[in-house]
């Protein structure tokens, strides 16, 4: 993900956060658009928090997600090694951002990919439910703690917060 793309996605989501979207400020968007944007409603995690630990499972709920995920491509050989079962990386259209420690999800146009990738474990117009590759965890803070920031992004549909819900 190009630094411009993550700058505006965790801009985007301390916006979500902050509750100034419902602002009058923040432009509607087209009726075009709103009928194909994803709309996440909510973000949950369940598992286990801190490293040393799989992957928890994270939980989307909302609406217009579609029938499928968007296209990937595999992310099991990457910058940082070469894995098992890494998931898969989904250019600009699925991806994680935890606090600035780790990205999950995303590639670039040339070739570049985050070094964890996504697992989609179900998906359908109103659920999507995750976990993160194997590279999870192998690296300083590569792993979500509870009071992280976090920020979403699956389709256009934008979501942060604060990861909560950890064992």
């Amino acid at each position: 993900m190009r630094l411009s793309q993550k700058a505006g996605m965790v801009a985007s989501a301390l916006t979500l956060t902050t509750g100034l979207a419902t602002s009058t400020a923040v432009a509607a968007p087209s009726a075009a658009s709103a009928a194909t944007r994803p709309s996440i409603a909510s973000v949950s995690f369940s598992g286990s928090g801190g490293s040393g630990v799989a992957s928890p499972t994270i939980t989307l709920t909302g609406s217009g997600f579609g029938a499928a995920p968007p296209p990937s491509t595999p992310d099991n050989v990457t910058s940082c090694g070469t894995y098992t079962n890494n998931g898969f990386v989904f250019g600009n259209q699925f991806h994680f951002l935890d606090d600035n420690n780790f990205e999950a999800g995303a590639s670039n146009p040339d070739g570049s990919a985050n070094c964890i990738g996504i697992i989609p474990l179900s998906w359908n117009d109103s659920q999507v439910v995750l976990r993160f590759g194997n590279a999870y965890g192998t690296f300083a803070h590569w792993y979500l703690s509870n009071g992280d920031g976090y920020a979403i992004s699956a389709k256009d549909g934008l979501f942060g917060g604060t990861v909560s819900g950890l064992n």
